[in-house]
């Protein structure tokens, strides 16, 4: 199968088509997203926002193929993400439920996201919705773990994962693809996508829609999104792009099974304009780009009043609906002194304009309380990449930050590489910290007034100090990639959220409150190991696990949900040419969480689930494949009291045109 079939069958049908304007990639960059399908070292962006072969970056940098994406049949980044080693992804229940993302134990808010280098929006909750974050138009996920404050600014403190979008350049003339699949609960999806490139103009786009019950009472979930890019060459020098993304989701919340809700639903609209002009020579790369996205979130809920004297007067309607307006502009210049030297620098300007309708939702029957509040940040930064000699790399920068709100700190980063050519090790170690200024949300909710929190203090800025070191062995004829990697990452400041409600005074008076506060310091530490091998020409097995600590120091006890052991197990069989099946594990064991029903702390149930890929190429145009997730029918709760499914079955069919 060519290149372009390898790129565009992994989109399929959708409801929604939002069509984009954009522009070309410089030719180091399509080198790269064209070499990273066809090349055995693919080339990554996102440890240095330039363009660098796997091979010369830390076994901390993960690269995700649209072939990988397609082969084991993600529906969306969660998926990808769990196949990580370091990374724990944590969801509240069935599909579309909010989902969580630990990287290397920091805050679930502590992993930025960004869509070819444009951050993606958080929304009022600083929370990314990877349970609806798409794989529509992508040709790659890369992932870097670790501090990356220098490149990317704040909630860097854990990591940060780059959407590549694809370049229609890669195709030839047209190019399309439909396919649709159903399956358990009355799953029904589909997708399309569509791609054509002439001359000096590229265009792709790709959407996909998709609906369920799912499990439980009022648990039903809708998706709809569509990406587009369209690339423009000017000059053999000069470029322009147009990036553009919208999703709309519409989800049943159906509670705790300690609390269950039969009313309570919220919708999400998100979306994403942009575009850019790229100057690029052998010697300087100039990239220059805007970027406005828009997050929405309406939720309606019902919650219980009581009088006066505790008595129950019943459950009342309250909405919440919360907007974050998000405008950004990125500069960035690379420039080659040499064959060896290459310097990099850059400012961002960001916008934010936060609108929260009512913080109140607790008591339906009080004023509602608005929030309403703009945040601005300038950054500057710099790096070099230095080739040393053939076997040795050194990489360094520096960031200056201006907050509206909060400090103007200055961020830094070494790392250090050591190839050993002839044997296949390479050893690596890197220093970086990162500053993260309190999210809306908590700042929104700092209340001062829960006995866990200090009085009357004003939040502080997160900051962490992030060490790792390791070694990565390929040989065998590059059949076999072993790394083992240690890390650490010291945390002051770590922001906490509490919830509490004081009967003291029932059945007069029965407060409800909830308070974001600075913890203290917090460490989390482990050791990451990963083996990849291709057996055979059809046989390919993986395995990671990694060992993590993290803890609130100052309290001396865990910080919740993080599992203090991960495995991750994989296998592919290429059985012929058209026929290939695959089988992945995910095992998350040692958490601690709150008990749903007493909100104390518990030992959390162990889980490894289990999910089978099959895919049958009946001809070059027509395709079947089928899965099954959870396939052991693992009875689990990622999150105590949210139960997820048991074993689902899928099956659905594509085709090439």
């Amino acid at each position: 199968m060519n290149t372009k079939q390898n790129i565009l069958r992994r989109a399929s049908f959708a409801g929604l088509v939002v069509t984009c304007a954009s522009a070309a990639l410089n030719a180091e960059e399509v080198e790269a997203e064209a070499g990273a399908s066809e090349e055995l070292v693919p080339y990554v962006v996102v440890a240095t926002r330039t363009p660098l072969g796997l091979d010369r970056v830390s076994p901390s940098v993960s690269y995700v193929s649209a072939d990988e994406m397609e082969q084991w049949q993600y529906r969306d980044l969660s998926g990808v993400l769990e196949q990580e080693a370091g990374m724990a992804v944590i969801s509240s229940g069935a599909k579309g439920a909010q989902t969580s993302l630990f990287t290397r134990g920091t805050n679930s808010d502590h992993t930025a996201f960004f869509l070819d280098g444009r951050r993606l929006n958080t929304g009022f909750g600083n929370q990314y919705g990877l349970e609806r974050l798409s794989l529509n138009n992508l040709s790659s996920v890369q992932i870097q773990k670790g501090a990356s404050s220098v490149n990317y600014g704040s909630s860097g403190i854990g990591g940060v994962v780059d959407l590549r979008s694809r370049s229609a350049f890669d195709v030839e003339g047209n190019s399309s693809i439909l396919s649709g699949e159903t399956g358990s609960h009355n799953y029904t999806a589909g997708a399309f996508a569509s791609a054509f490139s002439e001359g000096s103009l590229g265009v792709s786009v790709s959407g996909s829609a998709l609906t369920t019950e799912n499990d439980r009472k009022n648990d039903d979930y809708e998706y709809e999104g569509v990406n587009s890019r369209v690339d423009y060459l000017l000059t053999d020098y000069l470029s322009l792009e147009f990036l553009g993304q919208y999703d709309h989701t519409d989800k049943e919340l159906p509670g705790s099974t300690a609390s269950p809700t039969l009313n309570d639903e919220q919708e999400t609209d998100d979306w994403l304009v942009s575009p850019g002009i790229r100057y690029a020579t052998d010697e300087l790369t100039v990239h220059l780009f805007y970027s406005h996205s828009e997050s929405k979130i309406d939720l309606d809920q019902e919650k219980a009043a009581y009088d006066d004297f505790g008595g129950y007067l019943g459950h009342f309607p309250v909405s919440n609906d919360s907007e974050v307006k998000s405008d950004e502009v990125s500069l960035q210049a690379d420039y080659s002194f040499s064959e060896a030297l290459l310097i990099t620098s850059g400012m961002v300007y960001r916008n934010d304009e936060v609108e929260n309708s009512n913080l109140n939702t607790f008591n339906p029957l009080e004023d509602a309380i608005p929030y309403d509040e703009r945040f601005e940040q300038f950054g500057i930064y710099a790096q070099a990449l230095w080739l040393v000699t053939e076997a040795i790399e050194l990489r360094g920068g520096i960031r200056y930050d201006d907050y509206s709100d909060y400090d103007s700190p200055v961020t830094g980063q070494l790392e250090a590489l050591y190839h050993l050519h002839d044997t296949g090790l390479s050893f690596f170690a890197k220093y970086a910290n990162s500053y993260a200024p309190p999210s809306p949300s908590d700042l929104a909710f700092d209340n001062d007034v829960i006995n866990q929190a200090p009085a009357n203090t004003d939040l502080d800025a997160e900051e962490s100090d992030s060490y790792e070191c390791g070694v990565r062995y390929i040989g065998l004829e590059d059949a076999l990639t072993c790394t083992v990697v240690y890390f650490r990452n010291d945390i002051d400041d770590l922001i906490g959220y509490a919830y509490e409600a004081d009967y003291s005074n029932w059945p007069d008076v029965i407060e409800i409150t909830n308070d974001s506060y600075n913890v203290g310091s917090a460490t989390t530490e482990g050791l990451e190991f990963s083996f990849d091998y291709s057996a055979t020409q059809q046989l390919d097995l993986a395995v990671a696990y990694t060992y993590l600590t993290a803890t609130d120091d100052d309290e001396d006890e865990r910080l919740l949900r993080r599992p203090r052991h991960m495995l991750q197990l994989s296998a592919n069989y290429q059985f012929t040419d058209s026929i290939s099946a695959g089988v992945q594990g995910v095992g998350y064991f040692d958490r601690e969480d709150y008990d749903a029903v007493t909100y104390e702390r518990i030992d959390q149930e162990d889980s490894f689930v289990v999910n089978f890929v099959a895919d049958w190429n009946i001809n070059e145009r027509f395709s079947v494949f089928a899965r099954a997730e959870n396939l052991l029918d693992e009875s689990y709760e990622a999150v105590n009291g949210y139960p997820a499914l048991g074993t689902t079955g899928y099956v659905g069919a594509r085709f090439n045109f």
